[in-house]
Formats: C-alpha cells, sequence, structure tokens
C-alpha cells in the first residue's frame, strides 16, 4: 500500500536475529471509525476478508475493533495499546466479537470515558482505553462540568488508583461499566439471586410483516361480530374485512406507563395460533374462511411478491417477513415500547393485542413468584430506569432502548406473597387512576416499597433519585 507503514523496515528491533517477528512494546493509535454498512456495496470483497480473519468482526461492526484485535497480535506478550475510540463497543451488539476475544485473552486494563466531551470536531462519543493483559479493567468517567481542553488536561493529571472502578470482564455479553460509586451499587444488586431473564420465559419483539401498508388497517371500526372496516394506505381506501382474519394491533404510541391499551387499528393476520405456534393458512383455506381478506390480499398480491427482492415469490407470498411475535400475543403479557424515557409498561391482561417492531412483549415463566402486576411495577421503577441508563447506551434526547439484552441482566430478588399484594394493588390503583397528584404520590411509595426490597441505603436511594 502507498505510504503505509513499513515496520519491519523502520523498526527492525522488532525482528529478532532470524527475521523472526517478536512484536512492539507499544502501539498508539485512533483507529477508523466507520460501520461496516459503508463498505458492503462499495468493497464487499474486503467485508469477507475482515468476517473471515477477525474474531472482533460480529454483526454490524465498526472496523475499530478490528484494530485492537490486529494491536494484539502486533505486541509482545507483556506490550501496551492505547487507542482514543468510542466505547460503544463494550455494551452493543457489534461489539459481542471483541468483547469474546479480549475476555478470552484476559487483555484490556483501562478505559476513560470521555462521554460527551468532544476530543475531535466531530459528533463521536469517544474513551481514552488501554489494552494489555490485565484480570481487571479499571474504570471511570469523565466529570459532566468538564467542558474545555484545560480541565480535562486536569482530570486527566489528577487520577488516582483509587479513583477506578475494579470491574470483571469475563464474557461476551454486555459488560456494565461504571463509575465507582455506581458501580458499588450495581455490585449490591448482582448479590440478589434471580435475573429478568429468569422470571419471562419470552420477550419478544412485535410483528414485523415487511410490508406494513398492505397489513395495517387505520381509522377501524367494528360493524358487527363478523366484520371490520379500515382504511389500507396501500389501496388509498377503506375496505371491510372479516373480524377472523384481522388482530387488534398496538404501536409504541399506544403504550404507556400504567395505561389502559387502546387502538383503532388492525393487523391483517394471516395465520392460525394453536398451542402458541402460528401456521400460515393456505389460500384455499383463505378463500373459504374469509373471502373480502382474501380479495384484498389478491388486490395487493403483486406487491406482497415482490418483497425483499422475489423472496416471496411462491405459493406462500402472503405470509409475514419474519415469524417473530405471533405465538405469544394472544397470551396475556406486559407490553412497553422498544425506545422509551423512563419505564413505560402496562398490561395486556386479555391477551387482545398484537403489536409492531416497535414495541416488545413479556411473556412470565410458570412458577416463578409475582404477578404480571407486581412486575410491572418493579419494571416502570425508578431502580430499573436507573440500571438501564447505567448499562444501556444513551440515545437522542435522553432515551434509552428497552431490549432483551439491557433488560435480562437486571438483578430480581425473590417476591414474597406479601410484596406481591402491596405491589400488585398499587399497580392496579396507578391503572384505575387518573388524578396525576396521586398518581405520583403511589409510584414513590411503589419506588421506596422497592429500594426497601433490594435493602438499598438512603445514600444509594439518594444516589439512584438523582440520576
Amino acid at each position: 500500500f502507498v505510504g503505509a507503514f513499513e515496520w519491519r523496515i523502520e523498526s527492525p528491533e522488532v525482528l529478532d536475529e532470524d527475521g523472526r517477528f517478536v512484536g512492539f512494546d507499544c502501539v498508539i493509535g485512533n483507529p477508523p471509525y466507520m460501520r461496516i454498512q459503508s463498505l458492503q456495496n462499495s468493497n464487499p470483497e474486503i467485508v469477507d476478508y475482515y468476517s473471515k480473519h477477525y474474531q472482533a468482526a460480529t454483526g454490524s461492526f465498526d472496523i475499530y475493533v478490528l484494530f485492537v484485535e490486529l494491536a494484539h497480535q502486533l505486541i509482545k506478550g507483556n506490550g501496551l495499546v492505547h487507542f482514543i475510540m468510542p466505547v460503544k463497543w463494550t455494551n452493543s451488539d457489534f461489539g459481542k466479537g471483541l468483547r469474546g476475544y479480549l475476555a478470552k485473552e484476559k487483555f484490556v486494563s483501562r478505559i476513560i470515558n470521555l462521554k460527551a466531551f468532544q476530543v475531535f470536531d466531530a459528533s463521536t462519543y469517544t474513551g481514552l482505553q488501554w489494552f494489555k493483559s490485565s484480570d481487571k479493567l479499571q474504570y471511570v468517567e469523565l466529570d459532566d462540568s468538564i467542558t474545555t481542553t484545560e480541565g480535562f488536561s486536569g482530570f486527566l493529571n489528577s487520577l488516582q488508583l483509587s479513583d477506578y472502578a475494579q470491574i470483571d470482564y469475563n464474557t461476551d455479553a454486555p459488560w456494565t461499566l461504571a463509575n465507582k460509586e455506581v458501580n458499588a451499587i450495581l455490585e449490591k444488586l448482582r448479590k440478589n439471586p434471580y435475573t429478568l431473564a429468569d422470571v419471562f420465559e419470552s420477550i419478544f419483539q412485535g410483528l414485523a410483516t415487511s410490508k406494513d401498508d398492505v397489513y395495517f388497517l387505520y381509522e377501524c371500526k367494528e360493524l358487527d361480530n363478523l366484520l371490520v372496516e379500515g382504511y389500507s394506505k396501500y389501496l388509498g381506501k377503506r375496505i371491510t374485512i372479516e373480524r377472523g382474519l384481522v388482530k387488534p394491533l398496538l404501536k409504541g404510541e399506544d403504550v404507556h406507563r400504567y395505561m389502559h391499551l387502546d387502538s383503532d387499528r388492525y393487523v391483517i393476520f394471516p395465520y392460525k395460533v394453536v398451542n402458541e405456534k402460528a401456521s400460515l393458512y393456505s389460500e384455499e383455506e383463505m378463500s373459504d374462511l374469509f373471502p373480502s381478506g382474501y380479495e384484498y390480499l389478491k388486490a395487493c398480491e403483486p406487491e406482497l411478491r415482490a418483497r425483499e427482492k422475489g423472496r416471496f415469490d411462491n405459493d406462500k407470498w402472503f405470509q409475514f417477513g419474519r415469524n417473530q411475535g405471533m405465538g405469544y400475543a394472544n397470551v396475556p403479557k406486559l407490553v412497553a415500547p422498544e425506545i422509551s424515557l423512563g419505564g413505560n409498561y402496562t398490561i395486556d391482561s386479555d391477551g387482545r393485542y398484537y403489536s409492531t417492531t416497535t414495541v416488545y412483549g413479556y411473556i412470565r415463566r410458570n412458577g416463578f413468584s409475582g404477578s404480571y402486576y407486581t412486575w410491572m411495577s418493579i419494571l416502570n421503577s425508578k431502580l430499573c430506569w436507573w440500571f438501564i441508563t447505567q448499562t444501556g447506551t444513551v440515545l437522542a434526547n435522553g432515551y434509552y432502548r428497552y431490549k432483551p439484552a439491557y433488560l435480562k441482566p437486571f438483578p430480581v430478588p425473590v417476591i414474597s406473597q406479601e410484596i406481591d399484594l402491596q405491589l400488585t394493588g398499587y399497580a392496579k390503583s396507578l391503572i384505575e387512576n387518573s388524578d396525576t397528584v396521586e398518581r405520583e404520590t403511589i409510584s414513590k411509595r411503589v419506588d421506596r416499597l422497592i429500594y426497601e426490597l433490594y435493602n438499598l441505603s438512603e445514600a444509594e436511594m439518594e444516589i439512584i433519585e438523582n440520576c
């Protein structure tokens, strides 16, 4: 490569007397930040090469993660790699490969998260990151009040070893990185015996039709026990369809904290569900059972067959694009939008609603203690929101993603019958009460009860409340 650094020539001391590579003492750099999607069209060959040759090349990775793996291969056994680069790899889906590689090699030692402070003239959230052999990861965050280069320099020069949180890292799952005082609370929470992964049998995303304008009907009204009328955006007109072929549909904007569910949308659902398993109707079955619905889908057939470059140009042309969210939707569950500012959980107690991809459903595991109302209270609590803000990735305007990967690690205690009854009663009161002041009073009681359930001190409660 023209202009490349030929280190075997420029730094011959990295070779032994027989010309074998022995490694650098230190590699320092600012690797490029580029999501792999940018290369998919322009250079698919290099993308294929990365995927075959780097363990860090997982998901929709950013190529800076590859430089960490490569740098590890270029140093001596006790060498050091020091990069300034984004910290998002520590808890994002695409960072799984790098986390697994570093955990296996025990090769990361320190991260100073610069948070919103912009070292470069770009909206990039970076951190100073040291990689070398170490059993613990030392972690600290830049103070939010620091906005100048002078303040940044002073912060770095004043750091002591005691300022860093000492964090275990031994998995490719998202890492929870937090300042020392926050990390102490997280460690206390983790002493509880369960996590949300134990509580919920399934946390599932809503329907992915791959052609919502065909399948979704808007401003619907029920004509009788057999028919529903609604507006089809694809045809640009109102249509009438059999009740048996449609399901009430929630979007993220329909789901709010401790609120009754309501929607005037329906989704055309060409499946029959038996024992929580959905199977596609045949054309003959649809034609016989739902003639109006079948006529509508036939009018949309060319568009449905053409989806995803013709992937559905076959005898199942009317199926959804993905199979997610079908089997559990018609059972009691909690529901919440994927992107939220604080917990926005409510209950679909009758299993009436299906949802779009922007809403997740939560199915409690049989035999696990605590009612749906109790778990709704815990998921809506300030404690759970605080956990998400400390372990998840912030989006625009302070919103966070309530995705399974971020929620499942949330620790939970044993729920006694007494606590279950209290939280269930509070949750039902919040759903039925429309008075803002009264709802705020009850919410504070819920938060206080949950803090006590986790044995948090007044000082710990104050940290969480002030987050």
